[in-house]
């Protein structure tokens, strides 16, 4: 109504923030001073000013002065109170949280550690095994090469060997040819032979058969006498042809064909003799060629056994010398989880250390927090003795110490205020 009166109206929202800037104690009410004051600060007027000039005796200056004090030293105290509790609070929190890290991190690092180790040993196990695994490669390889060796000498024997019995074999196959051709040539003179001797005996037999029947037709009666004595002058002229040397030619061709039976006879087994030579040599051959077929298949084996071992012994060499380096990286490994352990656990005792000596600190906080709240406490009682005293002036700093004092409560703690609040109620 009064701002209506003067010409100042205003809405509802708008009286409200002005009627909140115009009360400077905030004691939600608006006195005529506190109006003077907001209407001519742009004049330079300032309610400090106001309240500090002089206006009473040196007796009550004395007691509110005392009071200014014990409100300021209550009031620092409380700032400070508060805000040492708070940072004690938020350093005995991440103390806490640091401490609790830390012993996860040692945790996590003996785990870790003991996997080291469990590992380590694990790579020990592997390379003592692929060491005696190098070392059974290495016998094979060289038992395989010994016998690669072995059937690589036998082979070239039974190729030697092969190749003389061939040579050999050339030679009485040759040998067998001669003796087989001798045997021809013997057996075709003394078939030559045999037929000469059948002609002559031929020819003996139709001059015998021919003088038979020229001496039966000279003595058969059935016929004529022309008939008979042509077969009779016949039969004398047959008897007059020699015949000494058919039979001459008889006995030298009875005797050429024994003697080329028994040179047959000799050069066939001459003959089968060479042959069965021949045979005996080619069946040698063909067993040397065998034995060294299959020595070279022998050797073709063991050269392959030897390839085998050769890459099974590189595959283990190549296996022990990764487990080697598989081992020195777990040993590696290990001696980096043993130092992440140790300075897990020293960074734990650490945090340790810091979270009792940020715990202390808070406790500290909190006396000091509790003896702040004393002092606000002796502070209050000594200004509302001093408020409860009557007064005929120096009202304006009796009203800006309770205003100061209002503003140091803000500082102190909900719970702390709410406990001294009631307090000072109890005590009334």
């Amino acid at each position: 109504v009064f701002l209506e009166k003067i010409g100042q109206t205003l809405s509802v929202r708008e009286m409200r923030s002005y009627l909140k800037s115009v009360d400077i104690d905030f004691n939600k009410k608006v006195s005529l001073i506190e109006y003077l004051v907001c209407k001519f600060k742009d004049d330079g007027v300032k309610w400090q000013a106001l309240v500090n000039a002089p206006q009473d005796d040196e007796k009550a200056k004395a007691e509110r002065e005392a009071a200014q004090k014990a409100v300021s030293a209550a009031s620092e105290a409380a700032v400070k109170a508060r805000d040492d509790h708070k940072t004690a609070l938020t350093n005995e929190t991440t103390a806490a949280k640091e401490a609790k890290t830390a012993a996860q991190k040692e945790l996590l690092a003996k785990s870790e550690e003991k996997k080291a180790v469990a590992a380590e040993k694990e790579c020990a196990e592997k390379k003592e095994i692929a060491v005696a695994k190098a070392a059974a490669a290495k016998k094979t390889e060289e038992a395989a090469i010994k016998t690669a060796a072995e059937a690589k000498a036998a082979a070239e024997d039974a190729e030697a060997k092969e190749s003389d019995l061939k040579q050999a074999e050339l030679k009485a196959k040759g040998e067998a040819n001669i003796a087989q051709k001798a045997k021809n040539e013997s057996d075709k003179a003394a078939s030559d032979a045999k037929m000469a001797l059948d002609k002559v005996l031929s020819e003996e037999k139709k001059y015998q058969n021919k003088m038979k029947k020229l001496s039966a037709d000279s003595k058969n009666m059935s016929y004529g006498i022309v008939k008979r004595n042509k077969a009779a002058n016949l039969l004398e002229q047959l008897k007059a042809k020699p015949t000494m040397a058919l039979q001459t030619a008889k006995i030298t061709l009875a005797a050429a064909e024994k003697r080329a039976a028994k040179a047959l006879k000799k050069s066939a087994a001459a003959a089968r003799k060479a042959q069965a030579a021949a045979d005996q040599i080619s069946a040698a051959a063909s067993a040397a060629e065998a034995a060294r077929k299959a020595a070279d298949e022998r050797k073709a084996q063991a050269d392959q056994d030897a390839k085998v071992a050769r890459a099974d012994r590189e595959d283990a060499d190549a296996a022990e010398k990764e487990s080697n380096l598989a081992l020195i990286a777990a040993s590696d490994a290990r001696t980096l989880a043993e130092n992440a352990a140790a300075k897990a656990e020293k960074a734990r005792v650490a945090a340790d250390e810091s979270k009792k000596v940020a715990t202390a600190a808070r406790e500290q906080a909190e006396k000091s927090l509790r003896d702040a709240t004393v002092a606000m406490e002796e502070a209050e009682s000594k200004l509302k003795e001093l408020l409860a005293k009557p007064r005929g002036s120096g009202m304006g700093a009796t009203w800006w110490l309770e205003r100061e004092f209002e503003e140091a409560k803000k500082f102190m703690p909900k719970h702390k205020l709410k406990k001294l609040e009631a307090k000072m109620k109890s005590k009334k």
